[in-house]
């Protein structure tokens, strides 16, 4: 009987064993069955009758009397239903909380193609503001452009001609852009919730991102508003 999975010491069991034989037997004899030290017998003793499997018996000397391994059982079987049963009726009483919705994707792209497309699919969504620094490299998106022009707050700056109409125009060299940022840069940030950017590169490929992380939008946002606002720059028709 091994009775340290039921919550007695290695000790305790020892001594229960031990006794077992000999009971009822006082604290010295129960010792010497267990070769065990007199204190250590002692404090199990006390444990085990503290859990009901050890009776101290009233005289002098003090004899202990071990429960009846089926008592004893018995014992343990109703503490452990006991046991469970109150931890399966706490545990009902918590609610499972509800998982959280996931953050939003961060979606990759490489195809120079799909990245216009996003671009464009970007300025299209916007209901209230839209920042922009777009170049003729993106023209594919122009149209996009112009119809947000034509509804919302738009901000836009063209690193080129030809632009998106009403947009304000730097002209700048492709190969000094292409050389500072490592292709041509495309960037949108729609009503504070959506924002692609990134630079297209030769061979129809493109390095950009399009997301709606809240994370990653208000930085985007920070950053093209000073670009916007850098410099004056007139308009174009």
């Amino acid at each position: 009987m091994d009775l340290v999975q039921f919550g007695f010491t290695p000790t305790e069991t020892r001594v229960y064993l031990a006794l077992l034989p000999i009971s009822p037997a006082t604290g010295y004899a129960v010792a010497q069955s267990a070769h065990l030290a007199r204190a250590n017998t002692y404090d199990a003793l006390e444990g085990l009758a503290a859990r009901g499997a050890v009776t101290r018996l009233p005289g002098r000397p003090v004899r202990f009397s071990a429960l009846d391994p089926e008592a004893l059982v018995l014992r343990l079987r109703r503490e452990f239903t006991s046991g469970l049963d109150s931890l399966a009726t706490a545990l009902s009483r918590i609610q499972r909380a509800e998982p959280g919705p996931a953050p939003p994707a961060v979606e990759s792209i490489s195809d120079a193609a799909l990245f216009v497309e996003r671009v464009a699919a970007c300025a299209l969504d916007a209901r209230s503001e839209l920042l922009a620094v777009i170049g003729p490299w993106a023209a594919a998106a122009f149209a996009a452009l112009e119809d947000a022009h034509t509804r919302v707050s738009t901000r836009v700056l063209s690193l080129g001609t030809p632009a998106p109409p009403g947009a304000a125009v730097r002209e700048v060299a492709e190969r000094e852009i292409e050389t500072y940022w490592g292709g041509l840069p495309v960037a949108l940030v729609a009503d504070r919730r959506s924002a692609v950017c990134g630079v297209l590169l030769h061979d129809g490929r493109a390095s950009g991102i399009a997301t709606e992380h809240p994370g990653l939008i208000p930085f985007l946002r920070h950053l093209l508003r000073r670009e916007l606002a850098s410099a004056p720059m007139p308009r174009v028709s």
